[in-house]
């Protein structure tokens, strides 16, 4: 009896004090994926689950990190801010993942950038481009993606060669409201005229405002699109319904009129639609670049947008620091995170901090702006021309 006891007393305490015998075999790493995959902007979020997927199959092809295999655990923040708090809650506290990437839309990453930096586990930022997102100098937020006030910045040259009067139509998120107002504040001090309309994310008609800007005087001569969520191929569609375009410019204020539902809602009519992107034919890969890119070809049956450069560069990097800091541990991780110099798909990557207010905070800095316009359709797409720089 005595003896049953003492057995039943050692089998308590080894459950209650002692880790599961996995954690203890540390037989992998884990990786968390939280994006949008059944709302919201599902079509990117696969996108980012394949690019980690992709990324991480390679790097356990050539032994994995640490000794150790990576593992890609996913979840659906199905695009709204409660439940990406709740997906990346979950995935810290059961998962235990060493470090979270795939955050996408803005209002939800800001959410859950409040989580990471509270449960101390660093997230990678690619394409989340408000700049509240490191403006709050987070140890453990890091972005190789570009951000609003940068984007703005880069694409006003353009937009002050060209045009004198413009129109910033955006959602009223994370966003759409950072990049416009940002957008107009510089604009407005190079002399431009500039109507701003905001619309909230689940509108689904915007004839309204273009009418509104249709009877502006003098009239707009180039509408900057803000969007992420359904009204990205809404608005052409109905610019060019009421006549505001194409006698108005259009430009998209990132690149998903490459996206195949683009072509299929506007078809012909898309084309002389521009729109801003960080990938270009004239821009050089680095042969790390030119490997992911053949390699998702080959997988993928077709080529990674530029996002997923970066997106795929995060990866690498998160395997790059636990190897040269001997850790896994998220705190390490974090900390380790800001000695990096890694030559990455476009350019070498290091992150910038600038002392007192500002979004340049783990941030890298590397990023080159392009202006394309569509030309002509082609497939399931388009032809396109780079007409900036």
């Amino acid at each position: 009896m005595k003896k049953s006891v003492l057995l039943t007393a050692f089998i308590f305490i080894l459950t209650v004090f002692l880790p599961p015998i996995g954690a203890m075999a540390g037989d992998t790493i884990k990786l968390g994926v939280v994006t949008p995959m059944s709302t919201g902007d599902f079509r990117s979020g696969k996108i980012n689950v394949q690019t980690v997927e992709l990324a991480v199959e390679q790097i356990n092809a050539q032994g994995g990190v640490l000794g150790k295999k990576l593992e890609v655990v996913t979840a659906d923040d199905e695009g709204k801010p409660a439940a990406g708090v709740i997906a990346l809650k979950r995935m810290i506290a059961k998962e235990k993942v060493s470090a979270v990437v795939g955050l996408w839309h803005s209002s939800v990453a800001v959410a859950q950038e409040k989580v990471a930096t509270q449960m101390q586990v660093p997230m990678m930022l690619h394409y989340s481009w408000t700049d509240d997102l490191t403006a709050g100098h987070s140890d453990y937020v890091y972005r190789v993606g570009p951000f609003n006030a940068e984007i703005a910045q880069l694409a006003l040259p353009y937009i002050d060669q060209n045009f004198k009067n413009i129109a910033i139509l955006y959602e009223t998120n994370a966003f759409g409201s950072g990049f416009a107002n940002y957008l107009e504040k510089i604009a407005k001090a190079k002399g431009l005229n500039v109507y701003s309309i905001g619309y909230p994310q689940e509108a689904t008609d915007l004839k309204p405002q273009l009418l509104q800007l249709k009877a502006k005087s003098p009239k707009p001569e180039l509408l900057v699109i803000a969007a992420v969520y359904e009204a990205t191929n809404l608005i052409p569609k109905q610019a060019l319904e009421i006549g505001l375009a194409p006698e108005m410019q259009i430009l998209c204020s990132w690149d998903w009129p490459t996206y195949p539902a683009f072509q299929e809602i506007l078809g012909d009519k898309g084309v002389g639609v521009t729109y801003a992107t960080f990938e270009s034919d004239k821009l050089k890969l680095s042969p790390l670049g030119e490997k992911f890119k053949k390699a998702y070809k080959a997988k993928y049956d077709v080529d990674p947008p530029v996002f997923a450069l970066f997106l795929y560069d995060e990866v690498m990097i998160l395997a790059e620091t636990m190897e040269r800091i001997k850790s896994s541990d998220p705190k390490d991780i974090a900390a380790g995170l800001k000695d990096t110099k890694f030559e990455g798909t476009t350019g070498l990557i290091t992150f910038e901090r600038q002392e007192g207010p500002g979004p340049i905070w783990n941030q890298w800095m590397g990023h080159q702006l392009f202006i394309n316009k569509l030309t002509a359709v082609e497939g399931k797409g388009y032809k396109r021309e780079q007409i900036y720089p």
